[in-house]
């Protein structure tokens, strides 16, 4: 009792007044010596909800409705509720839209229904329902739903044929499960604070009006009525309990979405649970002797962004219940039927069960959101997978394009759709990856370990994810071209093999790089690549060329490609589109049989695999360009032949080597001093004024392509500063150890040009670049392919001026 008095006192009266209160009845009861006159009750004290309710002459029909119920007694008794009371007026049309003549006719589970899901627990004044207390903290216009005093019991489900008792709960339990349904409240508080308008609600419910406090379809009207037991609310609706997003899913409409949610493996469901629990079969055998109950099923969902019966937030947000819920978006049969249908042809198998959990899943996930969507903010929302709602963004249709009927569920909304919400793992190019039935195997199980957090998501970027520019182009890596490389999987240590290679950890290193070779980032529209045909109007050879995500520079043309190791084993790459409209590219299907190789095969030494080495490459490059040799002819002199020190191995190079004509201008010009005779060494100073002009030649980070594009990937770059390997000290200017760089930009037919980029400090020039180089465009001279690197013949010299200060 004088818990119940404090907490009355509490809404009433500032803290000091209820203390003081509180100790003056507390006195007063210790002075009371005759029983009676003890528990009397004070005549201040407002009567029980019951009592208030029939005192206002409106609510009969409600009062009446709760006589027929357990119910009563409770708005009799005490507790601390928040009722949300339907007026008579409300009782007489529901009676009517339910062609019931009197209360008396409705049956008592329904009557339960309404009384129960009236009231909420807790006393909530009207200044607090959009409020929720959290921590002892009350956050401000953040609640969207209140706790009901109605749970939903044991109910009957259909599993694998027969009809079971189940009960919505995740694991098997001694008590009985009470998951209590949630009564969405609907305040300007919360409105205001997320951005809302009416027509946020009247997309819910069309046939009321949002008014500022609305509890579910009802408008509350007279507000805060107190009672010894809590607080009324008067609303013009009668509110029957609302199903959650599970119990939406089986009404009409939804059969096709439901038959994927459902689908089985053998004799397990991949995303549904039902397990038999024996406790709770004890506790409900128990409870309804006269049910007859042999079995319970406790019901529940795995594998997806959230529980679809689950009445309590879960999900990814912070906060409560009360805060969030879930959305679910279902799409017509007719277009589950038709995406069933095209992914059927395109993994060539005869039903969805033979497809992945990833992939069913990723589905799934597309039309799962786990927080609550609401209409105005449609556009610009996304789902689990990351992609919008309405497949574009802001750009995209409108909500009312997309949508056909909206509803609120006692856990979260639920969205009947036109289409499918598309999704990036079935229009990518990553998507052949996914359902290929080449690829499904060993190139799929490559992909999830190695690039579930990169490159899938840069591969699956477009227009879903807000990325309209990106454009992939693809050769498929096929499970079969794996395996004749020598690969297979241990499931056992979840690891990959290559039975030519001694490490795990170098196969393993093998395939990143295999599947990195066969994809090529573009932009579209400015560098995209729409086959592989090659570019005629190059000079070239009528070659084209393009570096893959790993770093590699491949060239190609009539369909063929070669990669680094396929030009030193003179093999080609035979390639042919497959149809199907990518919204971020095009895939290519090899035909040959032979992979794109960064290295060529040794079949008669001790390893398979050889990756060649730059230098080797440079030198034989010398040895193919007899008007291209002194470069080497320098660099042999100052580094004696073998490999200079700050060439690395898995960095990134574009070389520069100019043509022996430009040397020769350069020595006359002093800019070079000229090759000794013999084997003569160059003098020291000499030595330096050499090792500069070859270091500054060596532009490290991007592989840069004379492709005939008019921007520079990555990254569609109209110039692009790559570092080169010389560091510059220079005391006059004070400069130590400095980083250099080289400009690299397009004349005007899109050929490439070098210029040492300039250093300054405020208005001091004191470091200013020769005069442009540009590439030399003929093949076997530019474009030639190396080792994660390309090196092209220049017509100059890359070099630099120095301007002291004076």
């Amino acid at each position: 009792m004088i818990h119940a008095l404090f907490g009355l006192c509490k809404k009433r009266f500032s803290r000091l007044v209820t203390c003081s209160l509180v100790l003056l009845m507390l006195l007063s009861l210790a002075g009371c010596t005759d029983t009676e006159e003890q528990y009397e009750r004070p005549s201040w004290l407002e009567p029980p909800i019951y009592d208030v309710l029939a005192g206002k002459g409106n609510f009969s029909m409600y009062l009446h409705a709760a006589d027929k119920t357990l119910y009563s007694s409770i708005l009799k008794g005490a507790g601390n509720y928040t009722v949300f009371a339907p007026n008579d007026e409300a009782f007489r049309k529901f009676l009517s839209g339910h062609n019931y003549t009197s209360v008396d006719e409705v049956p008592v589970d329904v009557l339960t229904q309404i009384v129960a899901y009236s009231m909420v627990f807790n006393r909530f004044e009207t200044a607090r329902l959009g409020d929720v207390l959290n921590s002892s903290v009350w956050e401000t216009g953040t609640s969207i739903k209140k706790r009901s005093s109605y749970y939903k019991t044991l109910y009957k489900e259909t599993i694998d044929g027969v009809e079971q008792w189940v009960v919505d709960s995740p694991a098997d339990v001694t008590a009985v499960v009470t998951p209590y349904k949630f009564l969405p409240i609907f305040t300007d508080s919360y409105f205001k604070g997320n951005l809302l308008t009416a027509a946020d609600y009247e997309k819910f419910f069309p046939y009321a009006a949002y008014s500022g406090l609305n509890a579910a379809a009802g408008s509350v009207s007279n507000k805060d009525m107190y009672a010894e037991n809590g607080i009324i609310h008067e609303v013009d609706a009668v509110n029957l309990p609302l199903d959650n997003l599970d119990e939406m899913l089986k009404r009409d409409g939804h059969e096709s979405f439901r038959k994927i949610l459902e689908t089985k493996v053998g004799s397990s469901y991949l995303f549904v649970s039902y397990l038999l629990g024996e406790n709770t079969t004890e506790v409900y055998k128990k409870l309804y002797p006269e049910r007859n109950i042999s079995a319970v099923y406790c019901k529940t969902y795995q594998n997806l962004p959230y529980l679809l019966n689950n009445e309590d937030y879960k999900g990814t947000e912070s906060g409560t219940t009360e805060q969030h819920g879930y959305t679910l978006l279902v799409p017509s049969n007719e277009s589950v039927e038709r995406f069933a249908e095209m992914l059927r042809e395109r993994a060539e198998v005869g039903d969805l069960s033979e497809l992945s959990l990833t992939a069913l899943t990723y589905f799934l996930k597309a039309h799962m959101v786990p927080r609550i969507v609401w209409p105005s903010h449609f556009a610009s929302e996304q789902n689990s997978n990351e992609e919008y709602l309405n497949g574009e963004g802001k750009d995209g249709p409108d909500f009312d394009a997309c949508v056909t009927k909206s509803s609120f569920a006692s856990n979260g909304v639920l969205y009947d759709t036109k289409e499918i919400v598309q999704s990036k793992y079935f229009t990518t190019v990553y998507s052949e990856i996914l359902l290929n039935k080449d690829c499904r195997n060993l190139a799929n199980i490559a992909y999830e370990k190695f690039f579930i957090n990169d490159w899938i998501p840069e591969m699956t970027k477009s227009k879903l994810t807000g990325d309209k520019e990106v454009d992939y182009i693809m050769v498929l890596p096929s499970d079969e071209l794996l395996k004749a490389d020598g690969f297979s999987y241990d499931e056992v240590n979840s690891k990959f093999l290559n039975e030519n290679l001694a490490a795990s950890s170098d196969a393993e290193d093998r395939m990143k790089r295999l599947l990195r070779s066969c994809v090529f980032k573009r932009t579209k529209e400015l560098t995209e690549l729409d086959d592989f045909t090659g570019f005629p109007q190059l000079s070239y050879d009528g070659y084209g060329y393009a570096v893959n995500i790993y770093g590699d520079m491949i060239r190609f043309k009539d369909n063929k490609l070669q990669g680094l190791g396929n030009i030193l084993d003179g093999t080609e790459v035979e390639v042919e589109e497959v149809d199907f409209d990518y919204i971020n590219g095009h895939v290519f299907r090899i035909t040959n049989g032979t992979m794109i190789e960064y290295s060529p095969r040794n079949t008669g030494g001790t390893a398979a695999f050889t990756v060649p080495k730059l230098y080797d490459r440079i030198t034989t490059y010398a040895a193919e360009n007899s008007d291209c040799r002194l470069f080497k002819q320098y660099m042999d002199r100052v580094y004696g032949g073998t490999s200079p020190s700050f060439i690395r191995e898995s960095t990134n190079y574009t070389v520069l080597i100019p043509t022996d004509e430009a040397i020769q201008n350069a020595v006359g010009s002093d800019l070079l001093p000229a090759l000794p005779g013999g084997s003569d060494a160059f003098e020291p100073e000499d030595k330096s004024m050499v090792e500069r002009f070859i270091q500054l030649c060596f532009l490290t980070g991007t592989v840069v392509p004379d492709d005939g594009m008019p921007y520079i990937e990555p990254g569609k770059n109209e110039s692009l500063a790559l570092n080169t390997v010389y560091k510059l000290t220079d005391s006059e200017l004070d400069l130590w150890s400095v980083t250099t760089a080289v400009v690299v930009s397009k004349l005007a037919d899109n050929r490439l040009t070098f210029r040492f980029r300039d250093i300054t400090k405020n208005d001091w020039l004191q470091v200013e670049g020769y005069a442009p180089v540009n590439v030399v465009r003929t093949f076997g001279k530019s474009n030639y392919v190396g080792p994660l690197s390309v090196i092209h013949a220049v017509d100059g010299i890359i070099g630099f001026t120095t301007h002291p200060k004076e």
